[in-house]
């Protein structure tokens, strides 16, 4: 299916619109590759083979090129979604076959180049607010679309009337958006077949048929973990050259959290962490070193976040019940303003180099890990049933967080991150074994 006809589309000839699209399409692949401030005339031009008066023949400005670059992406997205194989995913069967596509299309795409829908929000969501507003209204189509699914499923009495559409469509494309950026990091595809199974896990739980109910397993072979090779602060550096660069790190972290890692320069970090552009070369080489110290710096917080006493290390599901509500709790102060202090950034460094990928990848295998310790100890006293997976619940529990906290920072909406996060530590609930069983 094609997407409809735009108003300035019906005027076009056909070869009007194979270029408009070509713009559109080498677009998309500047602000993958560089984000949006290699977004201009001139690499345009180079890219799409274009003039400059092509352009402005076929867009206003800036602003209105970006707009039809999202709404083709969601578009390619819905279409997916639309395909025949999929049945109009009017069964769990056609579920099933929704999560076997997606990897596929994956294994079709690679992990680099493509400019996915998740890979261009994550590149433009600190950009403005109105390039904000139409990534949202990509987000609320596809949730408009899950949301009409899942009540047609309740409607033919798949499902049973404790469904509620929205929330579930909710966790369907959080959890694809959060998986999809993590697989996207790791280069691997296993976050993906996580999440998936997950989300709709989740929506089999509201089968009206019990047998239905049961959890499938995810389908993938765990990896190893990523080699952890981050640097220690040079020794060399006396206590206040140290004290000098943690305050040049802070701020540059602090920078990329509202404008984003491209629209953070080395002389934007200068100013505000007031040095010279001498201490600046003498303590970092380059932005990419100071980028990686952000990412050390931002897995330490995530660490001392999780590591706190009140969240009695994950060994009890109150204890994820705590960690859920703790996260809700910061939607205005944190998602709504920035995301995740550690998911923004992954985002958006995802088509970086191996190196950065690597220390993002390893962060990931910390935050994980920390979860998964507390639910094997939960497994091991008979707390969870002996088919709960404490790799794969962990992981769900982080592309949860990843992904609701990707859209309630795009739409501005609490909902996705209260949704997907309860969702996540209701998953792991169902894996639990009742006081009076294990006594028995």
């Amino acid at each position: 299916m094609s997407p409809p006809a735009r108003p300035d589309d019906r005027r076009l000839t056909a070869r009007g619109r194979a270029t408009r699209d070509r713009i559109v399409s080498a677009a998309a692949d500047v602000i993958l590759a560089g984000g949006l401030s290699a977004l201009n005339n001139e690499t345009l031009r180079s890219a799409a083979s274009v003039s400059g008066s092509q352009l402005t023949h076929y867009f206003a400005d800036k602003r209105a090129l970006i707009a039809a670059v999202l709404a083709k992406q969601i578009e390619v997205v819905l279409d997916f979604h639309r395909q025949p194989k999929l049945g109009g995913l009017e069964s769990l069967d056609d579920f099933e076959t929704w999560i076997d596509l997606n990897l596929r299309y994956l294994r079709r795409i690679g992990y680099a180049g493509t400019p996915t829908y998740h890979a261009l929000a994550a590149q433009l969501v600190k950009s403005d607010a109105e390039t904000r507003g139409a990534l949202a209204d990509g987000y609320w189509s596809w949730i408009s679309f899950f949301e009409k699914v899942i009540q047609q499923m309740k409607d033919r009495r798949i499902l049973t009337a404790k469904a509620d559409p929205l929330q579930l469509a909710m966790v369907l494309v959080a959890t694809h958006q959060g998986s999809g950026a993590m697989t996207f990091t790791y280069r691997e595809e296993w976050p993906l077949a996580d999440g998936l199974r997950f989300a709709v896990n989740r929506v089999r739980a509201y089968a009206t048929d019990p047998a239905q109910r049961t959890p499938r397993p995810p389908r993938r072979v765990r990896r190893p973990a990523h080699t952890d090779d981050a640097q220690p602060a040079d020794v060399r550096f006396t206590r206040k050259g140290l004290e000098t660069r943690a305050r040049i790190i802070g701020t540059t972290a602090e920078l990329m959290f509202q404008r984003g890692a491209t629209g953070t320069s080395v002389e934007d970090v200068r100013v505000a962490a007031g040095v010279s552009g001498s201490q600046m070369s003498h303590y970092f080489r380059d932005k990419r070193e100071l980028t990686r110290e952000v990412i050390a710096a931002r897995r330490g917080h995530v660490r001392g976040y999780h590591t706190d006493p009140k969240f009695g290390s994950f060994e009890q599901i109150r204890d994820l019940q705590a960690w859920a509500d703790a996260c809700v709790a910061d939607v205005d102060t944190v998602y709504r303003v920035g995301g995740c202090v550690y998911g923004s950034l992954a985002g958006e460094l995802i088509d970086s180099d191996e190196q950065i990928r690597a220390d993002l990848a390893a962060g990931y295998d910390e935050w994980i890990g920390l979860f998964a310790a507390g639910l094997t100890a939960m497994r091991e006293r008979g707390a969870l049933t002996e088919d709960a997976s404490p790799p794969h619940l962990a992981a769900c529990l982080v592309i949860a967080h990843q992904g609701g906290a990707m859209l309630t920072h795009v739409t501005g909406d609490p909902e996705p991150l209260r949704a997907n996060v309860n969702a996540a530590v209701d998953y792991v609930r169902g894996f639990a074994v009742r006081a009076a069983d294990r006594k028995r």
